[in-house]
């Protein structure tokens, strides 16, 4: 009899496994369908409870598609199965044995929001690994304007939160777009020890020393001088009417009409470079939810616990995905057998061309039900990249 390797029962058995290693007390009526739920999201790459159920075969052949369909949206609606909570417990895990193979200790930190149509808006953090990310902590909202997915407590929430998620080995950098112009953000961050990079708006005020008035006087971010192959820095300008002291980078203008304007705590030579780290730290994890990888837009008229459920264990298929990913680009003897192309060298230069989400996906595609042994660690040990 041919041996099949990976089954969708070794799968979910894999994930059971972590999810009692990482949350002893789970409820077991909760471990009984979660991994489950993981295994149908990643093979049908899919969020929709009927797809989902669709991939699920041996013991749910022998039920109703109908029935498998509504037993995932009670865990979705179960008012005991707490989404915030089990993702704690996850990237708790994860982030106590990650592997940081840089010399530094720099590990940068997003902030930014998602919106799913005029649906759902999400406001996460993501750490940056490599060219993209993983989730960290989010919360979400129904409707694209419920003030409470921009109120700056929430925001602090997320920011200590993820403050106490790491070792003080690391150094922390929050890096946010336009949308988190806060002076209480930036003092929080500062406050907790960690570096801030924010890009501003370029109509925010600023007590600025002018030469030829000599003496400090009020102009817009956008009055500040500007070169065009250069950046320019300013060190210990006072921000706002609150005159919060910062430092403020200003990108060259070469092939722009709007320069990023920067402000941070820490060394201004850095900044734009931090900064640079933003889109793919963040951008990736929304593309893998959306049109890369699992169509979370497809899932509409929710109930906000329906959507929050469903997109905590979706936050989780894409943690894992993307550690799979990671674990092949770090263990390439475990996989000599397994051609996937995840780079191209160009003049020399070596240079990634498949994500380490979609190397995962692929590798986990290729590994079920497969008639060859394909390595599927189920430790949720992530590597730097």
């Amino acid at each position: 009899m041919t041996k099949v390797y990976n089954t969708q029962e070794d799968i979910a058995s894999g994930f059971a496994k972590f999810l009692q290693i990482a949350d002893p007390d789970i409820r077991k009526t909760q471990l009984n369908i979660i991994p489950y739920i993981l295994f149908g999201m990643i093979d049908a790459e899919s969020l929709v409870a009927v797809d989902i159920a669709k991939h699920l075969k041996d013991e749910f052949s022998l039920v109703q598609l109908e029935s498998v369909t509504k037993r995932i949206k009670r865990l979705f609606t179960n008012k005991y199965f707490e989404p915030y909570l089990f993702y704690d417990k996850v990237i708790r895990h994860v982030i106590a044995s990650y592997k940081k193979k840089h010399a530094d200790k720099r590990v940068h930190i997003i902030l930014d929001h998602m919106f799913s149509h005029d649906n759902y808006t999400v406001f996460m953090i993501t750490m940056r690994l490599g060219s993209q990310g993983i989730p960290l902590w989010f919360r979400c909202f129904h409707g694209n304007d419920d003030p409470q997915a921009f109120n700056e407590n929430l925001l602090i929430e997320g920011i200590s939160y993820v403050s106490n998620l790491f070792s003080n080995d690391f150094d922390l950098i929050f890096l946010a777009d336009r949308w988190f112009n806060s002076i209480s953000l930036m003092k929080h961050i500062d406050t907790l020890g960690h570096t801030y990079v924010f890009r501003l708006k370029h109509n925010l005020k600023v007590l600025h020393y002018d030469k030829k008035e000599e003496h400090k006087i009020w102009k817009t971010l956008n009055d500040l001088p500007t070169l065009k192959y250069h950046p320019v820095k300013f060190k210990d300008i006072e921000l706002t009417e609150k005159k919060y002291k910062t430092n403020i980078v200003i990108s060259d203008a070469i092939n722009t009409d709007e320069p990023w304007i920067l402000a941070t705590n820490a060394n201004p030579n850095r900044a734009i470079k931090d900064y640079g780290y933003r889109f793919g730290g963040v951008e990736s994890v929304f593309k893998n939810q959306k049109s890369n990888g699992f169509y979370l837009e497809n899932t509409v008229n929710a109930s906000l616990k329906y959507f929050e459920s469903m997109y905590t264990l979706a936050c989780t298929a894409i943690l894992y995905l993307t550690i799979l990913g990671s674990d092949f680009a770090k263990n390439r003897r475990c996989y000599k057998k397994i051609k996937i192309k995840t780079h191209v060298t160009t003049k020399g230069t070596k240079k990634r061309t498949m994500s380490l989400f979609n190397t995962g996906l692929t590798l986990f595609h290729k590994a079920f039900h497969s008639l060859m042994y394909i390595r599927l660690p189920f430790t949720f040990i992530l590597y730097d990249s």
